[in-house]
């Protein structure tokens, strides 16, 4: 029996309270799990036919670029059409590519070219599934319930990044890569009908602007808004250096740990793992700023060492550790986004937040080519030191502000007031 008092547990599971986002967190669910399933497919037969991390890297490039191009004009769909729509509408699309391919492989007509055109129909769905997702939440449970929602809703994802490269992993060397699409395929088409019962769409006023000028006021919010944009910038550092790490995991597993398909599962799982404990902190509501910055220097530290480690349960145990400080880093990040971003403006700055991840493609091809000629240790380990060391800056620098600022009110409590 939780010795939690009743206040505290209902709301760590307040978000839960609604409909809504019960449905949203199944679907999100469903998604998530087929995207692990499908990406430890399609990085491991991409990595059997070509023994390339240059191939790895650019598919990384295929299926990313599109949310630098895609994810801008998300906000202003979502503005048109409703989130919930687009959502639907993306996913159908990522189940469509998937059961091409899972018949491609099962009838042996898998090549190359086909490969990189599912990686880029899945980037194309991911660049608004994602921003999509996000809006939803708080439709779903508002904005007094937003970290908690945000924080469930990263809770049960990184249960299913745990569950779902291992479950790839077994499918693939069981059975084979056309079994892991195909399982993908049906849990999209299961995703698509629980978003059906949502019934949250908002339709901001912002809709009758028109896609350019929607754009354009979402810029120059983000100009106005200092808080925003330190977040949005960590966004944009963390996907330029330390995330591409994962593409190139099938190298680390072959030739730093040793391992095959199954040990790839087992490695892309363990930040999940770890992020199952960090989350619990933002579920009880809790970390700022801050909190955000240091949690991002140990994720940035994490991943630096664990290119270095020839242990597999070694390496295991860093990256988990990694992830108790990503949960909180990322989680944190995207509430913050939104609790600091004006109503009108939502969608718009949230289709920009995600185009933060359209700059991986870019470094994952010059990562590729350092990690083909001078290893992947020096490569992952520079970019994500460089990372590590910028954002210690920054938390420091949080750190002291946030002490002034405390010893302020302090002082202003203290202070009598004027007779």
């Amino acid at each position: 029996m939780s010795d939690d008092p009743p206040e505290r547990r209902r709301f760590r599971l307040g978000a839960l309270e609604q409909r809504p986002f019960r449905y949203l967190l199944a679907a999100g669910m469903a998604m998530q799990l087929g995207g692990w399933i499908q990406r430890i497919a399609l990085l491991w037969v991409v990595f059997e036919i070509t023994g390339s991390a240059v191939q790895l890297a650019g598919l990384g490039f295929a299926s990313s670029i599109f949310v630098l191009v895609i994810s801008p004009f998300s906000g202003p769909l979502a503005d048109s059409f409703g989130a919930r729509r687009v959502l639907m509408g993306a996913s159908l699309f990522q189940a469509v590519a998937a059961i091409i391919v899972a018949v491609a492989v099962f009838t042996g007509h898998a090549s190359l070219p086909l490969l990189y055109a599912v990686g880029i129909a899945h980037g194309i769905g991911q660049a608004l599934n994602q921003p999509m997702r996000n809006l939803l939440v708080y439709d779903a449970v508002g904005r007094d319930k937003l970290r908690n929602g945000l924080a469930l809703n990263a809770l049960t994802g990184n249960l299913m990044r745990v569950v779902g490269p291992s479950l790839g992993g077994v499918m693939v060397a069981a059975r084979g890569a056309d079994l892991a699409f195909a399982a993908q395929a049906v849990l999209l088409i299961g995703s698509v009908v629980l978003v059906g019962r949502l019934h949250v769409d908002v339709r901001r006023s912002a809709m009758r602007l028109g896609g350019w000028r929607e754009l354009g006021g979402g810029l120059a919010h983000l100009r106005e808004n200092q808080a925003v944009r330190v977040n949005i910038c960590m966004a944009l550092l963390v996907s330029a250096l330390v995330y591409p790490y994962m593409q190139f995991m099938p190298v680390f597993v072959t030739e730093n740990l040793g391992g095959d398909e199954l040990e790839l599962g087992i490695m892309q799982s363990a930040v999940g793992v770890g992020s199952l404990i960090g989350l619990w902190y933002v579920v009880a509501g809790r970390g700022g700023t801050a909190t955000m910055l240091w949690a991002g220097v140990v994720y940035m530290a994490g991943v630096a060492a664990f290119a270095q480690i020839e242990h597999l349960w070694v390496a295991f145990a860093v990256l988990s550790v990694a992830g108790v400080a990503h949960s909180l880093f990322s989680t944190l990040n995207q509430a913050l986004v939104q609790l600091n971003t004006d109503e009108e403006y939502r969608a718009r700055v949230m289709g920009l937040y995600t185009m933060t991840n359209g700059i991986e493609p870019f470094t994952l091809l010059a990562l590729g080519v350092i990690v083909e000629f001078a290893g992947a240790s020096i490569a992952i380990g520079a970019a994500s030191g460089v990372a590590a060391v910028v954002t210690l800056r920054l938390a420091l620098s949080a750190t002291r502000s946030a002490i002034v600022g405390r010893r302020q009110a302090v002082a202003a409590t203290e202070t009598p007031p004027a007779t």
